[in-house]
């Protein structure tokens, strides 16, 4: 099928108006200091490009269509509400800005200078989303599990498949801990690994942590410091607000054309894995389950998915596998509520695979789990691609998965 993905383009010199942080020179830092920028929530009106700089410096963002002729525009960057301790331990500061006035399904191009200075390494490009409830063709590219030290390279062969949005859905990071240092410190580090960040800055990008990126190996709802941990997530990445009235965590919903994304959080409110499989057991606790629940009842959208870090199945130790009520909780309520055009996105096991749930009959219809995981921590350093299309009479679906080997199946 044929993918609407922008045209390559060519960076010209843009006429920028400075918003001041202070007045520190970028000449004066090490190049270390900066990280970004990272697109991240994208409509059809605005998008979200974040930046991590160092104390002091000015930041300023410029952003036009593709088409030539069009008059630049100046999108100020923001400090991010209530900075970390953590943030201003790592010599720095995050800080976003928010280009606003876009037009549906269009290619832009942006520039972000620091201190006046600006570099290729400071460029990028985006499409702008199909406004929510209009026909679509799109393809979401789907991550999870980046170490330091591994093969990045497939990194470059997802920027080939040219993908209107990311989702990276666990382990984007291996910090296990809360201590929020450590965690900023893992977050930086990979973030400017060169190919990750080339992807970060030419394709929004929407993430939910598991457990590495979260706390300890396997963590759960009684991690200590897990507040912490959700304070640094929400500053370190361009996501839509997380969490619903009285109920913390990294959860939100975005939707793009006919799709509806269900980010569910697998961790702050998660029972042990070692309790006992029964009904007090839970994967995403009560009111995070009613949230999901009404979200899904309430969607119009052709496709619902649903994608978490745990998978729900292939993981023996630490996913809706062991969570037996939890799991058929969730399962009956979709046939129950007769909720049509549910999907599962999952990471975690470090293979990447397409299957339909064994207990599909639950719902009523194939239940279709994808599980990308191991881009780059792994041996086959693979990760998917969804394509969906709801422009056709009958809308459609289509999984690929690829190796960093280039062998795709």
């Amino acid at each position: 099928m044929n993918i609407n993905t922008p045209h390559p383009v060519s960076i010209v010199s843009l006429a920028l108006v400075a918003f001041l942080f202070g007045s520190a020179a970028l000449h004066a830092q090490k190049a270390a200091d900066v990280s970004g920028p990272l697109i991240g929530h994208v409509t059809a009106e605005q998008a979200s490009v974040w930046m991590f700089i160092p104390k002091g410096s000015e930041a300023e963002l410029s952003y036009r269509k593709e088409a030539k002729g069009t008059d630049d525009k100046i999108a100020p960057f923001q400090p991010i509400a209530n900075p970390a301790v953590a943030a201003q331990d790592a010599g720095g500061m995050p800080v976003i800005a928010k280009p606003k006035g876009l037009e549906p399904n269009t290619a832009y191009q942006y520039s972000v200078r620091i201190d006046g200075k600006n570099s290729p390494q400071l460029t990028g490009t985006f499409r702008s989303a199909t406004p929510v409830g209009k026909p679509a063709k799109f393809r979401v590219a789907l991550t999870s599990c980046m170490k330091i030290g591994k093969p990045q390279g497939s990194w470059t062969l997802l920027l080939a498949q040219q993908p209107d949005l990311h989702l990276t859905i666990g382990d984007t990071h291996y910090a296990d801990t809360t201590e929020p240092k450590v965690q900023w410190q893992h977050h930086l580090r990979y973030r400017r690994e060169k190919e990750f960040a080339e992807v970060l800055r030419k394709i929004p990008t929407y993430s939910m942590w598991d457990d590495h990126g979260y706390g300890p190996n396997n963590s759960d709802g009684t991690a200590s410091g897990k507040e912490n941990s959700l304070l640094g997530w929400k500053q370190f990445w361009a996501n839509p607000a997380t969490g619903a009235a009285s109920v913390p965590g990294s959860f939100y919903k975005f939707s793009r054309g006919e799709v509806d994304f269900f980010m569910v959080d697998g961790r702050y409110h998660r029972s042990p894995d070692e309790s006992p499989d029964d009904a007090e057991k839970r994967m995403l606790g009560d009111a995070q389950f009613e949230w999901l629940m009404d979200g899904l009842k309430s969607s119009q959208a052709k496709f619902k998915v649903i994608a978490s870090g745990s998978t729900l199945q292939e993981s023996e130790v630490d996913g809706w596998r062991i969570y037996t009520f939890a799991r058929h909780r969730l399962l009956d309520a979709i046939k129950a509520e007769s909720i049509s055009g549910v999907m599962y996105f999952a990471g975690d096991v470090h293979r990447s695979l397409v299957h339909e749930h064994h207990e599909s009959e639950r719902v009523g219809y194939p239940l279709i789990e994808v599980i990308s995981s191991g881009v780059a921590n792994s041996k086959t350093l693979s990760f998917a691609t969804i394509d969906f299309d709801t422009e056709a009479k009958d809308p459609k679906v289509r999984v690929r998965i690829i190796h960093g080997d280039g062998f795709d199946e």
